[in-house]
């Protein structure tokens, strides 16, 4: 009988077997890649489509764009489509980014032979209704009045429009009358443009059986051709070359501060030990910027790093919501932790620490089909693959601190950073 009051042995994870998906090209060229589960009886799509900000030529194109096709099925309105979604057990949902568009449609396999053509028909042929756009739109118009009291909105906004500017869309921060300046010919003129078999990647998992596969790829096999959406050329970043951007809120309680810089795509990180840098710096509840500025200062609430990856770039920022009367402080508490970074080994102890969160997190993005499938869609997105969790796996078990100084002194120039600022006006910029 175990003896559970024992704890079992603790073993490292050095590899992790994946199996390859199926892939197959649609007569249309459409690759899709198939992760076939023979547990699972919904069946989950993923659509993912080269659009987002920053390939728009107006502002909010693929936000609305694609964020109104529930509401834009030619046969049925937006209450109705979501009667037959609820009577048939299934979902569909958008989510916009920087550089893709992706459509989740979650179906039960019994139901698709019913619903993937309604849901088909309704992001392949949408037709747009005026008072479904006016609706969504004062939504949005409101929901940009209410975040713009919001101090950290305001700093993420600063920091795409100093690191993109006028480049591209992304950049562009959004008004009111960027969002009224959107027309339903807008929006069929860029799903004409934009949604085409040249633009679609597709991903599937489930209980794939020969029947239900073959009609899944029969139905998408259906996406007219059309003109590719071009390459994301590679931006001048930041666009605004100012070291510090303070906007004063009078009476804030707390400053927003981001801290923001230009870095490499993601094909490019996955090679370096800067993943892990960054884990060490912000990238978990035990990092040095949460034990110094939350947990020994008492500055803030939290705080952390994060990379925005798009094409071959990316921004690295630090943000967090600090205690106004100590903005400063907790800036210049920011760079030092990079200093010391650049200055010191990491012990050994707290090395192994990253090491063992770090892999428990590779592992739990691939832990089911569905979160397999969803990074997979990720890596194809940036010209990788499955082999890229191994070689993490490997780079993060063999680094050494010396690897992590390294790059810290490499990347973490203080010149580097954009300081933006959203609350406590500061008398001088600090150069640390």
């Amino acid at each position: 009988m175990i003896d559970r009051s024992i704890a079992p042995d603790i073993h490292p994870i050095r590899t992790v077997p994946l199996a390859d998906p199926i892939l197959e090209i649609l007569e249309n060229g459409i690759p899709i890649y198939e992760f076939p589960n023979a547990a699972l009886e919904l069946i989950h799509l993923q659509i993912d489509i080269r659009s987002g900000a920053i390939y728009e030529p107006k502002k909010h194109l693929s936000l609305f764009t694609y964020g109104l096709l529930k509401g834009s099925h030619p046969k049925y309105h937006a209450s109705e489509m979501a009667d037959l979604l609820d009577f048939y057990g299934s979902s569909f949902d958008v989510d916009v980014y920087l550089d893709t568009v992706c459509l989740k449609i979650v179906i039960p396999k019994r139901n698709i032979p019913q619903m993937l053509p309604i849901v088909f028909e309704m992001i392949s042929a949408p037709r747009y209704r005026e008072e479904y756009l006016d609706i969504i739109r004062q939504q949005r118009i409101q929901s940009l009045r209410n975040n713009l009291k919001k101090n950290n909105f305001v700093a993420s906004r600063l920091m795409l429009q100093t690191m993109l500017g006028n480049q591209c869309a992304a950049g562009q921060p959004a008004t009111e009358e960027s969002f009224e300046a959107i027309t339903i010919s807008d929006l069929e003129r860029y799903h004409e443009e934009n949604f085409c078999a040249e633009n679609i990647t597709l991903f599937a998992t489930g209980l794939l059986d020969k029947e239900t596969i073959g009609f899944v790829r029969a139905i998408f096999a259906n996406i007219r051709h059309g003109k590719p959406t071009a390459e994301m050329p590679v931006f001048k970043m930041p666009a605004d070359p100012s070291p510090l951007l303070n906007q004063e809120v009078p009476g804030s309680m707390q400053s927003s501060i981001c801290l923001a810089m230009p870095h490499l795509g993601f094909a490019d990180v996955i090679a370096s030990p800067f993943q892990v840098l960054s884990t060490i710096t912000g990238g978990y509840f035990g990092s040095r910027l949460m034990q110094c500025v939350r947990e020994k200062l008492g500055y803030t609430y939290g705080i952390g790093n994060s990379s925005v990856y798009f094409g071959r770039q990316s921004i690295f920022c630090i943000q967090s919501d600090v205690d106004a009367a100590h903005t400063q402080e907790a800036i210049d508490a920011c760079f030092s932790e990079l200093e010391r970074l650049q200055n010191e080994h990491v012990p050994e102890e707290e090395l192994e620490t990253v090491k063992t969160y770090m892999t428990g997190s590779l592992i739990q993005e691939i832990s089911n089909t569905v979160s397999y499938m969803s990074k997979f869609a990720f890596w194809k997105k940036h010209q990788t693959d499955q082999r890229d969790i191994q070689e993490m796996l490997s780079y993060i078990q063999g680094i050494q601190p010396e690897n992590i100084q390294n790059v810290a002194k490499k990347i973490f120039s203080h010149n580097n950073f954009t300081q933006i600022i959203v609350g406590k006006k500061l008398d001088i910029y600090r150069n640390v």
